[in-house]
């Protein structure tokens, strides 16, 4: 009888035993991760953890004007239309219009040779200013071809400027495909339409 009390006791200790174990492992893992967090490196970790997450500032996107480069001047302010007027007389000799190639704005060898006319007569007459019109022909996003046209008004205006020229005497402005010299649909009047003509500014 006695043995049987003792088996008893035993098995009801090592249940209890038993039943412990789990709760004491556990006791002892919190234990060590509350020494773990006292331990420098890992505050440091909680810590960024821990950290709110900043909305991203949302900021306005600013206008570009990918037609000018750096280095280049950007244009003039556009003057009052009652003060731009055509070249009359003589000036008409001077102030030809210049063409491009399809899709191009660079300027070729016979636009160079008029440029240097129209700058070699502002270099004499200071007290001029000129308007310089970007056309395109009809092919291509009337979008695209503005575009295209203030880079043809550009590339006339910036050599005259490295001729010598003040940048404050020389206007762009870009029409693109809206204003036509010839209104057929051939690469007769494309041609003519790929142009920058140029204007007199009377103050």
């Amino acid at each position: 009888m006695k043995y049987i009390k003792v088996v008893l006791i035993l098995t009801v200790v090592g249940f209890f035993a038993g039943c412990q174990c789990p709760q004491k492992r556990r006791a002892e893992k919190i234990k060590k991760h509350e020494e773990a967090k006292k331990v420098p490196e890992i505050q440091e970790i909680i810590k960024e953890i821990e950290k709110p997450v900043e909305k991203p500032k949302v900021t306005e996107k600013k206008e570009e004007t990918p037609i000018v480069k750096k280095g280049e001047v950007p244009p003039e302010k556009l003057p009052p239309e009652k003060e731009i007027k055509k070249a009359g007389g003589e000036l008409t000799k001077i102030f030809k219009n210049i063409y491009f190639d399809f899709d191009k704005y660079n300027l070729k060898e016979d636009a160079i040779k008029t440029l240097k006319e129209i700058g070699n007569y502002l270099r004499k007459h200071s007290d001029v200013k000129i308007l310089i019109e970007g056309h395109c022909d009809e092919r291509g996003t009337r979008e695209y071809n503005l575009v295209l046209g203030e880079q043809r008004a550009l590339s006339a205006r910036n050599f005259l400027i490295n001729y010598g020229i003040s940048p404050k005497r020389i206007y762009t402005v870009s029409y693109g495909e809206d204003k036509p010299a010839d209104p057929r649909h051939c690469e007769e009047a494309w041609a003519k339409n790929r142009r920058c003509e140029f204007k007199i500014v009377s103050e």
